[in-house]
């Protein structure tokens, strides 16, 4: 039906009125030619006349108009000759997209296909258009728009106030990057590969020092390389350790070694129990050791699947485990100790009194040294030395929880592309995904940002 249809329609100077279908290639070729004269032509060097001295003709990629072939302009273009200098030049195609063999047309679709976050290989199966055309333009639209981005904040003398650095994953076998955000406007300011000492500084590298002459402080994990580049870079500004690595860590070396010790211990006494049942025992003897070592038993799988009863916030628990947790903490007391100072934890990162934070910190590392709890004590004798940073975090009511939750995106973007052929294309994607969206974004406009007023902020100021 399709082969039925007849075309006659102009581009510029080029017009078409014939297509052919080639099923063997799975292609429908417009055939379009120019309509230009070279009377109409001047040469670029010395504006004398030009004549045709020969043709051409390329092949473009246009939008396939249907699912069954692949479109292509087959376009006749003519060849120039100065009459005078003999300089040539070729006739320029103006729908055609700069560095490529694809129409203006066909690179609009392929932005507005990878907009609705299909993968470079899915645009590539569904246009025909080679993986490296659609990458390059995937590239060259994300600069495009990080620099207007980075344009805007210069004219309004933007400074960052509050950073998060962290780390995510790139591949597998333990290879990572680091990212540092913006936490007050979201955006991600700088990627960079690795994370130890070395890699991070290029972050400082990047840009010029008073680039953060305003940073007040520096939210981040206790990674050794973060906290000392920034004390160097940026001796102004205070370094606020995260509340969530604070806590997943000690959810995991305190209260989870010492609950698999006691359940170890549980399980280690019941086995001792069940031994002890030996033939010359008495029928009440042996009752006893059954009722014995299956109450060892049950206190071992209630500690088993005690995990995140503990980790959880106590107002956040059911009624039910609630009783759990209480039967559970009165028969343990070194467990009922690291809970009681996990929750001392959590009230001092609601603090905002800095004396009181100073005190309370002090205060909690003392009680934990004293505890004679190995696991307890280690961690207390490590964390320590960054008192100062988790202190800071009554002054600066930050952390990197927006950075945390940004990961997600980088997962989300990772797996639609299936991993990346190249860090710089990854990195340059994570950048563009943190520039602020419209709230009603239009099919046209989706890939656009808007201002989050960097002026108003500094006016506010």
């Amino acid at each position: 039906m399709f082969d039925s249809i007849t075309f006659n329609f102009t581009i510029g100077n080029f017009f078409c009125n014939s297509f052919f279908t080639n099923v063997d290639s799975g292609t429908r070729i417009f055939e379009l030619y120019s309509n230009q004269t070279s009377e109409s032509i001047t040469c670029p060097h010395c504006g004398s006349r030009m004549h045709v001295y020969d043709n051409a003709s390329v092949n473009l990629r246009e939008i396939p108009f249907n699912s069954l072939y692949y479109t292509i302009f087959k376009v006749h273009v003519h060849r120039y000759r100065c009459t005078k200098c003999r300089a040539s030049t070729t006739e320029n195609i103006p729908f055609k997209y700069k560095e490529t063999r694809i129409t203006d047309n066909a690179a609009e679709f392929v932005k507005s296909l990878l907009m609705h976050r299909m993968s470079v290989k899915d645009v590539s199966l569904m246009t025909g258009i080679n993986w490296n055309t659609i990458s390059s333009i995937h590239k060259e639209f994300m600069k495009g728009e990080l620099e207007q981005r980075r344009e805007e904040l210069r004219r309004s003398n933007y400074k960052p106030r509050y950073l998060a650095v962290d780390e995510f994953s790139i591949h597998k076998g333990h290879t990572y990057a680091t990212c540092v955000m913006d936490l007050e406007l979201g955006d991600v300011i700088w990627v960079g590969k690795g994370r130890a000492i070395k890699d991070f500084k290029k972050f400082f590298e990047a840009f010029p020092s008073e680039y953060f002459s305003d940073v007040e402080a520096v939210a981040m994990d206790m990674n050794a390389s973060y906290n000392r580049l920034v004390e160097e870079n940026m001796p102004h500004a205070d370094i606020v350790y995260d509340r969530y690595h604070m806590q997943a860590q000690f959810g995991k070396d305190v209260l989870g070694v010492v609950r698999l010790d006691e359940a170890k211990a549980h399980n280690e006494q019941s086995k001792r129990i069940k031994e002890s049942i030996t033939p010359d025992k008495t029928f009440e003897e042996k009752q006893e050791l059954k009722d014995a070592a299956k109450v060892e038993s049950a206190q071992y799988k209630k500690l088993k699947n005690a995990r995140w009863t503990l980790l959880s916030n106590s107002e956040n628990l059911s009624a039910v485990k609630s009783g759990h947790l209480k039967e559970i903490l009165n028969s343990h007391i070194s467990l009922a100790t690291c809970y009681a100072m996990k929750e001392e934890m959590c009230r001092l990162y609601e603090c905002d009194d800095i004396e009181e934070a100073e005190r309370g910190w002090k205060n909690w590392f003392t009680a934990a040294k004293e505890s004679g709890i190995p696991a307890l004590v280690h961690f207390a004798e490590i964390k320590e030395k960054r008192l100062p940073g988790l202190i800071n975090h009554a002054k600066h009511q930050i952390s990197t929880g927006k950075l945390e939750g940004f990961n997600n995106k980088i997962k989300v973007a990772k797996r639609i592309g299936y991993g990346y052929r190249n860090d710089d294309h990854f990195f340059t994607l994570i950048k563009f995904l943190s520039i602020p969206r419209a709230k009603n974004p239009s099919p046209r406009n989706c890939l656009l940002y808007t201002s989050p007023s960097p002026r108003d902020r500094q006016k506010s100021r």
